[in-house]
């Protein structure tokens, strides 16, 4: 479980650092190359904004879903014949 929650962890850093680069290039921050395509589109500025979202998304779904005790253990106990206790 360890190996998929680092290498999740570590796609979700590849997909962050993707979305901050083409923010990077739709604002104008970064002129890597020169003449790129890229280079202050505003639609490269949503599309890296909603990039990084789904990289969070993917980094919480890494840091929550796959820990070792996803849910603590609960107080209720279910009665062994079905009948609602009361």
């Amino acid at each position: 479980m360890d190996r998929i929650r680092t290498g999740m962890i570590g796609v979700a850093a590849l997909i962050i650092v993707t979305g901050l680069a083409w923010i990077g290039h739709g604002t104008g921050l970064v002129r890597l190359p020169a003449t790129g395509f890229m280079t202050e589109l505003s639609v490269w500025t949503i599309n890296g904004a909603l990039v990084v979202a789904f990289g969070l998304i993917v980094l919480v779904g890494a840091w929550r879903l796959l820990r070792d005790h996803p849910h603590a253990p609960s107080d209720y106990a279910e009665p062994e014949d079905g009948q609602i206790p009361g």
